[in-house]
């Protein structure tokens, strides 16, 4: 047996057994760099391949919500592109026009717990403030904003060294609105638990601030290349102006049809935090102008 083995394999070529060798090495290779759960997932497959947990029958995984393995394809591919610009609610275009047009809907939704729906509201803050924020660095808006304000400083007797923090100071504030209007976020959420308590908690009313905000900062993001351009370069005029008037209508809309309270109580709450919420952007802002450029 072992000699007709061997001659069988002598009459195969060098070249080949080579081929065989390598083949072999590489697959042994393969085999030894895969992933441990990975590995496992496959070898046992009645397990999640995301969580490794036992799946009953179904689609997906009850612990995680991992869809059941499939391989790659370009239709998938191109479904899941599609998908993600006309799923109703839960892609990022779908959010923004919840957000936009039904601010009570999406506030009640998630008060009650129905939240699967919906895009992250707290992730699309972040990217929205942070596309803002892009957008208002590349115009050099806060800079010719800060260019009205050196104006009227010098007309008072402002020093050159004065007037040159002025600049930085507004420029300043163009790079780093996002980290800006993020810091200002909890302490208008601390005057919208004040005032809707105790109907909402902290977190609650922080989730509403988030939504309006975010309200405001897909306005703002039309009106910078657009409008503010033409009359929003007035110092403390166009952005605040049109964040307390964000801020009044969607809370507003948020207390009467995402709260249940009537017209009346709507409006008046919605006023004391648009008001609460204004002298705080202004105040910290004075306070932080005169000491970097006053000293």
């Amino acid at each position: 047996m072992y000699r007709s083995e061997s001659r069988r394999g002598a009459a195969i070529p060098q070249r080949y057994w080579l081929l065989i060798v390598c083949r072999e090495k590489v697959a042994y290779l393969g085999a030894a760099l895969q992933p441990p759960h990975m590995s496992a997932a496959t070898s046992s497959p009645g397990l999640c391949i995301n969580c490794g947990a036992s799946l009953p029958p179904g689609v997906y995984c009850p612990q995680c919500g991992q869809q059941l393995p499939h391989r790659l394809t370009v239709g998938h591919v191109l479904h899941e592109v599609v998908h993600v610009f006309t799923h109703a609610d839960k892609s990022i275009l779908g959010y923004a026009w919840q957000v936009v047009r039904y601010p009570g809907r999406v506030v009640q939704d998630y008060l009650l717990g129905r939240r699967k729906r919906y895009f992250n509201p707290f992730q699309f803050l972040l990217l929205v403030v942070g596309l803002c924020t892009v957008v208002a660095t590349h115009l050099h808006y806060y800079e010719q904003v800060g260019m009205g304000v050196q104006q009227a400083i010098a007309l008072k007797g402002a020093s050159p060294a004065q007037l040159a923090r002025v600049s930085s100071y507004f420029y300043g504030i163009g790079k780093y609105f996002n980290v800006w209007w993020l810091l200002l976020l909890p302490l208008h959420a601390l005057f919208a638990w004040q005032v809707y308590r105790p109907q909402l908690n902290y977190a609650e009313a922080f989730l509403m601030i988030v939504v309006v905000g975010s309200a405001f900062q897909l306005l703002l993001l039309l009106a910078l290349p657009t409008v503010f351009q033409i009359i929003g370069r007035t110092p403390g005029s166009s952005t605040a102006a049109l964040q307390g008037s964000v801020y009044l209508l969607y809370l507003t809309l948020i207390g009467r049809l995402g709260l249940g309270r009537r017209w009346g109580p709507a409006v008046g709450r919605a006023v004391l935090v648009s008001i609460l919420a204004g002298l705080c952007n202004y105040l910290i802002n004075f306070l932080a102008f005169n000491w970097y450029v006053f000293g």
